[in-house]
């Protein structure tokens, strides 16, 4: 048994049929309003078919029948009788969008086949071809009130009115006249665009994304896109902040009994039309609210404190690295000890040479290496040994490369902070004992329904907040790390924690945590969507949307982490504290020896007179 559609489509013949000048009018401006950002696989038509009466009916089978087979060039065509549509059930396995044409006489019946339609089909545009008055038209649109219902009325003269609902609650009127182009026509009816509508647009203090002066001033990358899309969509608007300890707002209650704060609730209780401000797409606000196109990709990513450099005086030790230290500590202890058995056994086979050959003298040996090491190049002349001479030639050359090096990393370390590795990983910040702070618990919900063993370990150690400049000036006491969005950061860490002449004040962690997507916020089915959609992609595509944000990030101090002074470094009593600590214990250590050596005197001169006196 066929189904209607078949039954319907078996009765069109591919008979010649003889369309009128009006009628190509009619199909064209069908046609244009169908294929203007319509990605749609087929077109349902929607007809009166039966035997007809009067002269009207005729023409409008033949309208239909022509439209029909034109379109069948291009894309399939469903044709529904009206009488079907009330048993009709349409099984959809995906998806696909159809465009709709209603060939109607009556208004009455245009809203019940709308609704019919809707509950089968995923309808894009639908256009309604009818002789309504003006007022009737004008009723059916307030009924349905969708942006994508278009009205086309056949007038007397051959004229065409084309009729659509307008974001601003009005209806908006497109005369086609015959003796003009359609497409020129058409055109005019797509630039009205939101008519002047105002809308009121939800927003923060979210810096550099929206900053919010001390005097109420919005300005930012997100307030300077929405001025060129007012200008090219044609509305006024006007900012509502949200309370600051809700930024963004969070979900509450179950099923059936929610409520929500921040921008997600301004938007959800239908108070603002838009929301701006580092909105993030995703899953959990979905169901509640719309968004528009992607219009940029952010990063999250941690702030912390930067590690402050090691005392002045542990120059003197972090020239070399504890290896390096321990190879020269045994270097030279090896060279006193070869220097002076050497010697002795030189001795020992040519007594004459004992009182030339200084290095006999295990104490010169000690002496002779300390100043080779500290670079003073005091060589004795009495070296009989060829195999000392051979030995103190090749220790000359190690201790010269010796010295130089560390003198190299003393100057080093002396001018510039020395600091220890920074936090630049998220396994490096999990290990570490700093409080991870967030605004709210979004993020924190998604990390800890990470696929990420990493991820969710982080999400169990952050900690929601609800004040988002506490949060940064809790970064000065060294216990605690940020996290925010990679541009909120460097914004912060610029105007908050500028690099001084000690070196940069906290330190922007290197891995990011994961990159999100950012939109404007809608009210849920919006119909500004398709309207904001279109300035956006045309935004992204003049590169607009990289312009506004070059030419805000140019007006603001930059952070920068690695930032120099120019003027001359002069070593500073800071800089050689090592050297005197150095002074001053071996000032202390002689004037202790110096107090033994006068000691062990006195008590040997007491000995004899008590040696005496018992005699």
């Amino acid at each position: 048994m066929l189904s209607p559609i078949h039954t319907v489509l078996l009765l069109i013949l591919p008979i010649p049929l003889a369309v009128s000048r009006d009628d190509q009018r009619t199909i064209q401006v069908i046609s244009e309003l169908l294929m203007i950002d319509s990605k749609c696989p087929a077109t349902i038509v929607v007809h009166q078919f039966g035997p007809s009466i009067g002269e009207e009916a005729v023409e409008e089978d033949v309208l239909v029948n022509k439209f029909i087979e034109i379109n069948q060039q291009s894309n399939s065509v469903i044709l529904l009788e009206i009488s079907s549509l009330k048993n009709f059930s349409w099984n959809i396995s995906e998806p696909l969008c159809q465009n709709v044409v209603i060939f109607s006489r009556q208004i009455e019946k245009v809203i019940s086949i709308y609704r019919q339609i809707k509950s089968n089909f995923y309808v894009n545009k639908l256009v309604v071809v009818a002789k309504f008055s003006a007022e009737e038209t004008r009723r059916l649109l307030f009924a349905i009130q969708n942006e994508k219902l278009f009205v086309l009325l056949e007038k007397i003269g051959r004229d065409l009115e084309l009729y659509s609902w307008a974001v601003n609650n009005q209806t908006s009127l497109t005369t086609i006249r015959s003796h003009s182009k359609v497409s020129t026509e058409m055109g005019k009816n797509q630039s009205v665009k939101l008519l002047g509508r105002h809308l009121l647009i939800a927003t923060l203090s979210y810096p550099p994304s929206v900053v919010i002066d001390v005097d109420g001033r919005i300005r930012g990358i997100e307030p300077s896109v929405m001025e060129s899309l007012a200008d090219h969509l044609h509305f006024t608007y006007d900012f509502v902040q949200t309370s600051p300890n809700e930024m963004w707002g969070e979900i509450f209650g179950s099923e059936g009994h929610f409520s929500f704060t921040g921008l997600l609730g301004m938007l959800a209780r239908k108070e603002v039309d838009l929301a701006v401000g580092g909105l993030y797409i995703s899953s959990i606000r979905a169901p509640f609210i719309s968004y528009t196109e992607v219009y940029n990709i952010g990063y999250e990513t941690f702030l912390v404190p930067a590690t402050q450099p090691y005392a002045k005086w542990t120059a003197l030790f972090y020239s070399f690295t504890w290896p390096t230290w321990m190879a020269t500590i045994a270097s030279a202890v090896v060279v006193v000890i070869m220097l002076y058995l050497v010697a002795n056994y030189s001795s020992q086979s040519s007594p004459s040479t004992t009182r030339n050959n200084v290095f006999a003298d295990f104490q010169f040996c000690c002496l002779y290496v300390i100043g080779n090491l500290s670079n003073m190049q005091v060589q004795p002349q009495n070296i009989t040994s060829n195999a000392n001479r051979m030995f103190i030639i090749w220790w000359l050359f190690g201790a010269l490369i010796l010295t130089t090096g560390y003198r190299s990393g003393l100057i080093s370390y002396m001018t510039f902070p020395f600091t220890p590795p920074s936090i630049d990983t998220l396994q490096q910040l999990v290990d570490s004992s700093l409080k991870k702070l967030v605004f709210g618990g979004f993020l924190k919900s998604i990390l800890l329904n990470s696929t990420k063993e990493l991820e969710r370990k982080i999400g169990e150690d952050l900690i929601p907040n609800y004040n988002l400049t506490g949060m940064f000036v809790s970064l000065g006491s060294g216990s605690s790390a940020v996290q925010s969005n990679l541009n909120n950061l460097l914004y912060m860490a610029a105007t908050m924690y500028p690099t001084t002449a000690a070196g940069p004040r906290v330190h922007l962690i290197k891995e990011n945590i994961m990159p999100a997507w950012v939109a404007f916020g809608l009210q849920k089915n919006s119909q500004l969507k398709p309207h904001f959609d279109k300035g956006i992609q045309r935004l992204i595509e003049s590169g607009l949307i990289d312009h506004h944000t070059t030419m805000f990030a140019k007006k603001l101090g930059k952070w920068n982490p690695k930032k120099a002074s120019n003027d001359l470094i002069s070593f500073s009593l800071d800089s050689l504290q090592g050297a005197f600590y150095l002074l001053g214990i071996g000032v202390v250590g002689s004037i202790l020896i110096f107090a033994i050596e006068i000691s062990l005197k006195s008590v040997k001169r007491l000995r004899p007179k008590k040696d005496k006196l018992f005699c």
